[in-house]
């Protein structure tokens, strides 16, 4: 049993203000109860590779099998007064239908009779289906056209239940999350659950659906008159593709490991130099209200991503500064080395932190590099170092979590001078997004890269890898 850190609540761009979770309605969401002070995470690791076992076991020896199935005979109501060695006689056909019982997975004549697929394989091979690219460029384009999305505005209330209403068509039963602060009196997180056979180990999908507006650069965070912003890149590029990974998910149907969530989440973003909170509301809200006996398996963050490998850099890009070939897709994640940003906010980090971290970056660097053979130089997986985004809240809470993040504006790693990305400015619009992608088609190439890598990591929950 690990006893997670209790950190500095709220994101560190500002001061948290008072957050209240509420509910619509008893029929929409189940109430949920505070969470303790400190975080009690319950190691799963042996249920899952006892599950795993369970599930791949392909037979006993024959005597073995034919005993455990007259032994399942004999105690059926029928035949209890019948003598065993009656029941031996039809050894022949019992052995016809153990063959049966080996095909078909079942380690009983009950099992066989009642098809239970309680104990079918694991499916092997490639994901039956991959997501859409098309579909997630067409809801950026939604999401743009419900206009500035600020928090307790129409347009962001429409986006709201947009997310709502797509995620009911597409057969879930929505979560919504109420909750307030002293500038947001309507905030809402919508959240959709894809279970699995362990309902208190979760997997959260999350992005944000939001979006502001200030000055950048010299000086940060000054609302000026007429500043709006489709927030098309921030975060309508997260949102949607949390949309179509549900799609996926439930298009492919079967049972993951975990139980799957897919969240689109509330006031991520700052308000702005004059505001008196911080940011990353929505998802502290549901991570400070997980039921008693949760754990977060792994939180994947999606957050300005799209304009990454393989878009190439445009002329309108390489006039500004930038001399590389490609954008980069970085993944900030969980740190293995460098735990110095959370560390310094309160965060004490554990050896298991550390274990924990180190699995998730293998696995995403298997996928990425090994399964999809993306280039390492532009698609790179890195310890988080900055925290400023939903998945601070995830991991500074010792959750293992990623970022899936693309070209970002002002926010130079390394030797990158490719960081050009409008988000905060009323240049956050579609029409940009094609121009510094080199097209629609530019910008579904890259949003396909991110969503490729998701959909086999969601694969690998499948098929006992994760």
């Amino acid at each position: 049993m690990v006893i997670r850190p209790e950190p500095k609540q709220g994101f560190p761009s500002g001061q948290r203000g008072s957050v209240q979770v509420a509910v619509r309605s008893a029929s929409q969401v189940r109430i949920l109860s505070p969470a303790p002070p400190i975080y009690v995470k319950r190691c799963r690791l042996l249920q899952h590779q006892d599950r795993i076992i369970r599930r791949r076991v392909e037979g006993h020896p024959v005597r073995e099998r034919i005993d455990s199935l007259l032994d399942d005979i004999a105690g059926h109501e029928l035949v209890r007064d019948v003598p065993r060695p009656a029941l031996a006689a039809g050894a022949i056909g019992i052995v016809l239908v153990l063959i049966l019982a080996t095909i078909f997975g079942a380690n009983t004549l009950s099992d066989v009779l009642s098809n239970d697929d309680s104990n079918e394989p694991l499916p092997t091979g490639p994901p039956p289906s991959m997501p859409e690219a098309t579909r997630v460029v067409d809801d950026i384009e939604t999401f743009a056209d419900f206009g500035y999305r600020k928090i307790d505005t129409v347009p962001h209330a429409n986006a709201g239940d947009f997310i709502q209403f797509r995620l009911e068509d597409l057969g879930y039963e929505v979560e919504i999350q109420n909750f307030t602060t002293e500038l947001c009196e309507d905030c809402r997180n919508y959240i959709a659950t894809y279970e699995g056979e362990d309902p208190n180990s979760w997997i959260v999908v999350g992005g944000h659906y939001d979006a502001i507006c200030y000055s950048q650069q010299i000086i940060i965070g000054v609302e000026y008159p007429g500043c709006t912003s489709q927030g098309a890149y921030d975060d309508a590029t997260g949102a949607s593709s949390v949309l179509e990974l549900a799609r996926l998910m439930k298009q492919w149907g079967g049972t993951p490991q975990h139980t799957w969530k897919f969240a689109t989440w509330d006031y991520e973003e700052w308000q702005g130099s004059g505001s008196p909170e911080g940011a990353g509301y929505g998802s502290e809200t549901f991570v400070t209200t997980l039921p008693e006996g949760v754990e977060i398996a792994t939180y994947i963050n999606l957050d300005m991503y799209g304009l990454n490998w393989p878009v190439e850099t445009q002329l309108i890009s390489r006039l500004s500064g930038c001399d590389e070939d490609y954008f980069h897709l970085y993944l900030f994640t969980s740190p293995v080395e460098d735990w110095s940003y959370y560390e310094d906010r309160g965060t004490n980090v554990t050896d298991e932190m550390r274990a924990e971290a180190a699995a998730l970056q293998a696995r995403l660097n298997g996928v990425l590099h090994d399964e999809l053979a993306y280039p390492d130089q532009w698609v790179v997986v890195l310890d988080d170092t900055k925290g400023n985004s939903d998945h601070y809240n995830f991991i500074s809470r010792g959750w293992p979590a990623t970022w899936f993040r693309g070209m970002h504006e002002f926010l130079q790693e390394g030797d990158d001078t490719c960081e050009q990305s409008p988000k905060h400015a009323p240049t956050d619009r579609v029409d940009v997004l094609y121009q510094l992608a080199g097209g629609r088609s530019g910008l579904e190439a890259g949003m396909k890269t991110g969503l490729d890598g998701l959909a086999m990591l969601m694969w690998y929950d499948f098929t006992g890898q994760w």
